[in-house]
């Protein structure tokens, strides 16, 4: 049984400065011709759903049969009976497309038309008029990528069919239209990093360039370890990125294995450039400015703008690269288990008038989310399976001791945290990341239902997928019942 893999896209742009103009235009011709087939698809399923859509379980598929039998005609020499004539032909509109081109935009056409299903947007009867890629895969043989590092236009260049050059003469050779790709050392690094499956040519009309998506298949080794499990709880932050605390089976916190995760130097950046978006807002909020300088001012603003989402993903991207890499050094020594606490109430919580709105502002900007996926990503990439990269709500877990359960505890300010109970004093943020991954443990040894689900992807793994959890069993020493919270993200 095949393994199934991480699928990635690199995206390499197309030297079209260089390439002549009988290329510019035959690949203009092949593009347009497959987003004539694809829309010509997508008619056909429009005005036939009755008949092609089937509904299951609230879902509604195409069967790509029906849509054979209504689209294309068959010739064989066989016992079975031959479609002569069919109600839409596109062999007759397309003659000099072959059957694999055919479901190649028939494969594209059917996931447009579920992929406006699942987005719940209106059913058009026509389909958009911008380009449509058709994606075209390897295993066929209908492109070729080359690397020639004499050749002084360009070091990468790839080769797509040229069905359009078709020649009859008893079998039908198809020429390539060879293509000079803009490879930089990256691009190259990234194709190594899994096999080719399929590619895309794209236009872009307002950068007016072509481009070429190549879609790789990473299989990662399969991850297997018999070292001791351990239990790494991450605590997510906005002015420490994160707190981590290892658990291992001696029972005890590994001082050494603390990690606090901060970027300074890009927080003056996103600081910097929220003063000047707060400043051109003043400005704009003033009635006596003139049209122009309103449209000029809008224009930089937005600019802005752009520029701080970026700043906001190249943060996120940097820190969890520096998480993934401790992560894979831990993962030497140890069985290891990744828990990530998953603050899905905290929006809901921090409405107008609620808190101050500094801290209301902060929050609403704080990308978690997109955050939990990278790490899950990244480590994917590496041979980690699902189950041992887990987001589960953090709900409580600063409220109470991580030592001794007990919520009679106080926060004198914002890091600091003291258990009245026991006396117990530490980093807030760290007592909030050994919590996580103590809940984790409690799901796991002193369960109420038969599974643990992940809160950022919604699947639920068996508990059989964590056998090696008993030799942890002495951090749950002190019976605390309110690990297990109602809505904490378990289920039957």
């Amino acid at each position: 049984m095949a393994r199934s893999g991480v699928r990635t896209t690199v995206k390499v742009r197309i030297k079209a400065e260089v390439i002549t103009t009988r290329k510019r235009r035959r690949l203009e011709q092949i593009t347009g011709r497959d987003t004539r087939t694809i829309k010509q698809y997508l008619k056909v399923i429009y005005h036939n759903e009755e008949q092609l859509v089937n509904k299951k379980k609230g879902k509604k598929k195409v069967s790509k049969a029906k849509l054979d039998h209504l689209t294309l005609t068959t010739y064989k020499k066989s016992k079975l009976p031959n479609r002569l004539t069919v109600r839409h032909d596109l062999k007759k509109n397309f003659p000099r497309r072959s059957q694999n081109e055919f479901q190649e935009c028939r494969e594209n056409a059917v996931a447009i038309y579920h992929g406006q299903q699942a987005s719940n947007s209106a059913p058009a009867k026509n389909p958009p008029l911008k380009k449509i890629p058709r994606t075209q895969l390897a295993h066929s043989k209908r492109f070729i990528l080359t690397c020639s590092p004499s050749n002084s236009i360009a070091r990468w260049w790839v080769g797509i069919r040229d069905s359009l050059d078709t020649k009859k003469n008893r079998t039908h050779k198809h020429e390539k239209l060879w293509l000079p790709l803009a490879c930089s050392p990256y691009h190259e690094h990234s194709l190594h990093q899994g096999k080719i499956q399929a590619l895309e040519v794209l236009y872009y009309p307002k950068k007016k360039e072509w481009w070429v998506h190549f879609i790789l298949l990473h299989v990662p080794d399969k991850y297997f370890s018999s070292r001791p499990p351990a239990v790494l709880g991450i605590d997510l932050g906005i002015n420490k990125r994160a707190v981590s605390a290892l658990l291992t089976p001696k029972g005890t916190i590994n001082r050494h294995e603390i990690r606090f995760w901060s970027d300074k130097t890009r927080k003056k950046l996103l600081k910097e450039k929220e003063r000047k978006i707060t400043e051109l807002q003043k400005i704009l909020a003033k009635t006596s400015l003139s049209v122009n300088k309103r449209k000029s001012l809008l224009h930089q603003l937005k600019q802005l703008r752009k520029r701080e989402r970026t700043e906001y993903k190249l943060t996120d991207h940097n820190y969890v690269n520096k998480l993934v890499k401790y992560i894979l050094s831990v993962g030497k020594r140890y069985d290891l288990y990744v828990v990530v606490g998953f603050p899905f109430h905290i929006r809901k919580s921090h409405f107008r008038g609620n808190f101050h709105p500094r801290s209301r502002k902060s929050i609403h900007k704080w990308n978690y989310r997109r955050v939990v996926e990278l790490l899950k990503f990244k480590l994917s990439l590496h041979g980690w399976e699902e189950h041992r990269v887990l987001a589960i709500s953090e709900s409580w877990t600063s409220s109470y001791c991580s030592r001794c359960g007990s919520y009679h505890t106080i926060r004198p300010n914002q890091p600091t945290f003291i258990c009245n109970t026991c006396g117990y004093n530490l980093n807030a943020d760290l007592n909030g990341a050994k919590n996580i991954a103590k809940r984790l443990i409690k799901y796991v040894l002193q369960p109420k239902y038969n599974s643990i689900k992940d809160q950022v992807s919604g699947k639920f793994f068996p508990l059989s997928s964590f056998r090696v959890f008993p030799v942890l069993s002495q951090w749950l020493q002190t019976k605390q019942s309110h690990l297990l919270t109602p809505g904490a993200g378990v289920s039957a």
